[in-house]
């Protein structure tokens, strides 16, 4: 806690805070630019798309060159583009600063790498939970995200919140200047290094599944399904909210504040849970309360509402702690940054399909036919847990 999770819990306070500002609105703020829904999908789209491919080489360069470079460069040069996003004059700016996004995700595998790396066996699950307990700050973020959109209206107040996201990232930076590396490496890093060795990197993350055990491919082939249908639905439960329920803006700032207290409410007594009980049972719970928490939503009763943001808590802190605790259980330490980055990989390539379609079913087909395909597919993930998954008899380090 006095090492590098409490560098890392720093850094997520201020940038979960921040992030939470203008994603309260995101969507309305794209079409506000001028962006159709379908448009909203395929600009996230080709943004996922982009960070499919980063995600390797970065979860290769991790394992090679050590995880402190990544992660303290992408802050500075996330500092710089979410400028596009606080400027933009219309949605074109916002593809632009998504793709350069898309491209700085490649330090995502060194920053789940460096947790797993400095975190003990027998305290994952409380230390994942620690992890996303920084973040607490965000409670308040969609309250003053309402805020600054009554006062100074949707637009202005969405560039003030990018400003805002972007000298967050700038703090962060200089404070992940002092982690310290996990990884020791004799290679020096440079970028013409990367370049010349991305083909080996995206070969090495996908033969990286011959050196890990059987149970951690059955989680990946398990858990991918369901995140295609999560980021199907990801931008348009606003949308959904707004036109086809009539929940106001302030209204949804509420919810998602709501939302953010259950999460964070149960971030540490789940941990422990995780901990003495096993990371099985927690990930098939967080199937059953998505379900019912979708399906709430869907029928759109005011207190079915509030019931929702509470189950949707629920399942967040249910599998955020205990996949990853099982992820790092199941993958030796030197393969943690490849297993990490193709796990990524196919996920941003399967987001990125499921964004377009989502758009699609949204404004072509009905926009309830997203989230009735995700409450199907949470079903079945909670019996395929139930029924693949097996938890290791001695943990890696």
């Amino acid at each position: 806690m006095f090492g590098n999770v409490f560098l890392l819990l720093i850094v997520w306070a201020f940038t979960d805070f921040a992030h939470l500002l203008p994603d309260t609105y995101y969507s309305l703020y794209v079409e506000s630019l001028g962006a159709s829904p379908f448009l909203i999908g395929v600009v996230l789209s080709l943004s996922w798309f982009v960070m499919a491919f980063f995600q390797l080489a970065g979860g290769y360069w991790a394992d090679k060159y050590g995880r402190k470079t990544l992660i303290a460069g992408a802050s500075f040069a996330r500092a710089f583009t979410f400028l596009f996003f606080a400027a933009a004059p219309t949605w074109h700016y916002i593809f632009v600063g998504e793709i350069l996004a898309g491209m700085l995700a490649l330090s995502q595998p060194a920053f789940t790498a460096i947790v797993a790396d400095s975190l003990p066996p027998e305290k994952r699950g409380l230390g994942y939970s620690l992890s996303m307990w920084a973040g607490v700050t965000s409670i308040l973020s969609p309250i003053v995200a309402g805020v600054l959109y009554l006062k100074y209206g949707l637009v202005i107040g969405m560039r003030i919140a990018y400003f805002i996201v972007s000298a967050c990232w700038f703090i962060s930076g200089i404070i992940l200047l002092r982690l310290r590396e996990t990884l020791k490496s004799e290679s020096n890093f440079s970028l013409r290094n990367l370049v010349k060795e991305y083909p080996k990197a995206f070969r090495e993350c996908v033969n990286v599944w011959k050196f890990v055990p059987k149970t951690m491919f059955y989680l990946f082939i398990v858990f991918t399904p369901v995140t295609f249908f999560v980021r199907m639905c990801m931008p348009y439960y606003v949308l959904y909210a707004s036109q086809v329920l009539e929940v106001g803006e302030f209204q949804w700032a509420m919810l998602q504040t709501f939302n953010s207290i259950i999460f964070y409410s149960l971030l540490l007594p789940i941990g422990k849970l995780v901990d003495a009980y096993g990371r099985k049972k927690p990930l098939i719970l967080s199937s059953i309360f998505s379900a019912l928490g979708i399906a709430l939503f869907l029928h759109g009763n005011p207190i079915g509402l509030y019931v929702f943001a509470a189950s949707s808590a629920a399942c967040n802190a249910l599998v955020f702690t205990a996949y990853p605790s099982l992820q790092a259980d199941l993958t030796p330490k030197e393969y943690r940054g490849k297993v990490m980055a193709f796990s990524n990989f196919v996920d941003c390539i399967l987001g990125s399909g499921a964004l377009i379609l989502g758009g699609f079913l949204y404004e072509v087909v009905s926009p309830i036919t997203p989230f009735i395909l995700l409450l199907t597919t949470m079903t079945l993930t909670a019996i395929a847990t139930a029924i693949f998954i097996i938890e290791p008899q001695t943990k890696e380090n």
